[in-house]
């Protein structure tokens, strides 16, 4: 088993998306804390998204803590949880590209 790795950060209230991203009351899209979770594991060209799921939207400025895992097969499997939550927002794996 590979060592845990953790990457706190958040999204801020000024940012853009929360103008665009559902005005009435913002949410931050799912594509920019992929981007996030994937620059911060350092992934590689050589890997792809292989699955994720989302279970709960995130307000701009909230802090979420990003833990991820390396596995067997060049598999890695993350998930953001707001601070001090065990449940997570969203999980999904990285894995090699085909």
């Amino acid at each position: 088993m590979s060592l845990r790795h953790t990457h706190a950060f958040s999204i801020p209230a000024a940012h853009p998306t929360a103008a665009l991203h559902f005005p009435a009351l913002p949410i931050v899209p799912g594509a920019l804390l992929l981007d996030e979770a994937i620059a911060a594991i350092g992934a590689t060209s050589s890997l792809r998204l292989q699955a994720v799921k989302f279970l709960s939207p995130l307000r701009h400025g909230e802090a979420v803590e990003l833990r991820w895992q390396e596995g067997d097969g060049g598999i890695v499997s993350f998930q953001i949880h707001r601070q001090g939550e065990s449940a997570p927002l969203l999980s999904g794996t990285l894995g090699p590209a085909l």
